[in-house]
């Protein structure tokens, strides 16, 4: 949703406001990057994307049009602190504060989607200043500039927030680090139960799905949801002319342990955000074993999510899907590096 959001921003020519998550204490509806764009007179789309909902959604979309009236950005701080079950007011427990500006220049929101469209990362950071000021500052995935300059005290901060994909707010210079990524793909190398329950199920996840059998039967794209590439032929030639960057998945869940290893030699070669194959805690010693005698290095062979999928026990194809793509969504939002801040 945010690549999308992006690109409205860069294509659209009337009045909007952006509202972006910058920061999160506690349990809150969305997380920190979070967005939401609001199109004041719009009939069929008024909004794009979401920051939560419900009535701290409305203040939200509230303020952004206050925004576009005045030309002045504003921060606004959600509670969700209610304390009655029955009551009207948000009980999740935390506190959200949304950046809400007017978009007045669109040209960075251009230059960032080319860059994404592109499978490049690009860093944008957002310093607030007085009057409802901001000051957008923008890099490229090598830390160039390409808008603005970075403060230099939250520059170090900035290449740790694109690195690993997690927004951040620094509270003492009033900025907000917000790494933007290319839209996401997810490739399932493997058409039968459960790489069609993979695509089903991740078919409302805002990933750009591909299935690729060698089997003609299992790619037809009946199988699948609306909206599903996919490929037939060779795993190693389809991987091979895949377009892989930093934001690909890859659910490796073919036929056999043969067709599965095929894979995993040409997959494990580049670059990707999640890689995980089926199988035993056995076949994913053994496989990884056969990598390190193939060369490869130790780092690329860890990296691995094998055997596939969260341990929830899972054993039809649903199952299994969605123990795989809870997998997915550990990686996608950063689990373990926001346990290690903690």
């Amino acid at each position: 949703m945010s690549v999308e959001i992006i690109k409205a921003i860069a294509d659209g020519r009337g009045p909007a406001a952006l509202v972006t998550v910058i920061d999160v204490e506690g349990s809150a509806p969305r997380h920190a990057g979070s967005r939401m764009l609001v199109l004041p007179g719009a009939e069929r789309h008024p909004s794009l994307g979401t920051v939560g909902g419900g009535k701290g959604e409305a203040r939200a979309i509230e303020a952004a049009l206050g925004a576009v009236r005045d030309q002045a950005a504003r921060v606004l701080t959600l509670e969700f602190q209610g304390l009655e079950v029955e009551g009207q007011d948000m009980i999740c427990g935390g506190t959200s504060r949304l950046l809400v500006e007017p978009v007045t220049d669109r040209e960075p929101y251009r230059l960032a989607a080319g860059r994404l469209a592109r499978g490049e990362r690009v860093m944008m950071v957002k310093t607030l200043g007085p009057g409802g000021a901001v000051a957008l500052a923008m890099t490229d995935e090598r830390g160039e500039p390409l808008v603005g300059i970075v403060p230099p005290s939250v520059r170090e901060a900035a290449r740790r927030s694109l690195d690993t994909g997690m927004p951040a707010w620094k509270a003492e210079q009033d900025s907000f680090l917000d790494p933007l990524v290319p839209e996401e793909k997810l490739l399932i190398l493997g058409g039968g139960y459960v790489g069609q329950a993979v695509a089903w199920h991740a078919s409302r996840m805002d990933f750009r799905i591909t299935v690729a059998d060698d089997r003609a039967d299992f790619s037809a794209a009946g199988r699948f949801p609306p909206g599903t590439e996919t490929r037939t032929g060779s795993y190693a030639e389809i991987v091979r002319r895949f377009p892989f960057d930093s934001s690909t998945y890859v659910v490796m869940v073919t036929r056999g342990h043969l067709t599965d290893l095929e894979c995993v030699r040409e997959v494990v070669a580049r670059p990707s955000r999640y890689a995980g194959f089926i199988g035993s805690a056995r076949k994913a010693k053994l496989f990884r074993e056969q990598l390190a005698a193939d060369g490869v290095e130790p780092a690329r062979v860890e990296a691995l999510h094998a055997p596939i999928g969260m341990d929830v026990g899972a054993e039809t194809p649903d199952e299994l899907a969605i123990a795989i793509l809870a997998e997915i969504v550990a990686v996608r939002r950063n689990v373990a590096a926001r346990r290690a801040q903690k």
